[in-house]
């Protein structure tokens, strides 16, 4: 069943010519999939994956487009797998939040609006007030989608810097030594 869900995941061919591009779309295709089945993030396991071929397919395109790049076979995994999970554990609430609004008619928008008296409690004796001023943002949106679009953006943000520190030899600053040290571990 896991690996008939992974079918529907269709990755192009050919793969986009950068890096970037590929495993942003692989992510956004297995974030597609996940809220289509809800339940597959649960049925992941990072540490005893299930060898579906249809799932591999995503780890070999990201493999793919990470050679070249400077990175060691290991660390090219790790960046994989670490993405991947990444967009796993932004699922995992998917299929908590719909047997919620299943069982309660309530969706996540109008549960919060019924909270906001509680949340205005919590805040107003100023006990946390660095949270009080990053809500009052109007343009706030911490929905799902925006989530998982953000940390994807900077997950992939902080691979683009492993890969420039991999890439260049002649700065071996502090990251780039502990990007060394990190890849002598694995």
């Amino acid at each position: 069943m896991v690996d008939a869900a992974y079918a529907q995941a269709q990755l192009p061919t050919p793969a986009p010519p950068h890096w970037r591009s590929c495993l942003d779309l692989s992510a956004r295709a297995q974030w597609r999939l996940y809220q289509e089945h809800p339940w597959l993030a649960a049925t992941m396991n990072l540490t005893r994956p299930l060898l579906a071929p249809n799932g591999m397919r995503h780890i070999e395109w990201a493999l793919a487009a990470l050679e070249g790049l400077g990175l060691d076979a290991g660390a090219r995994m790790h960046a994989a797998v670490s993405l991947f999970g990444f967009v796993r554990g932004c699922a995992v609430d998917l299929a908590a939040e719909q047997e919620a609004g299943h069982a309660s008619g309530v969706t996540s928008d109008q549960w919060m609006q019924v909270q906001e008296a509680r949340m205005a409690a919590l805040l107003s004796d100023g006990t946390f007030p660095a949270f009080t001023t990053a809500r009052t943002d109007p343009g706030l949106d911490l929905s799902a989608e925006s989530l998982f679009t953000f940390g994807l953006d900077r997950h992939l943000d902080g691979l683009a810097a492993l890969i420039a520190a991999a890439g260049d030899q002649s700065n071996f600053g502090e990251t780039s030594s502990a990007v060394v040290n990190l890849q002598r571990d694995w």
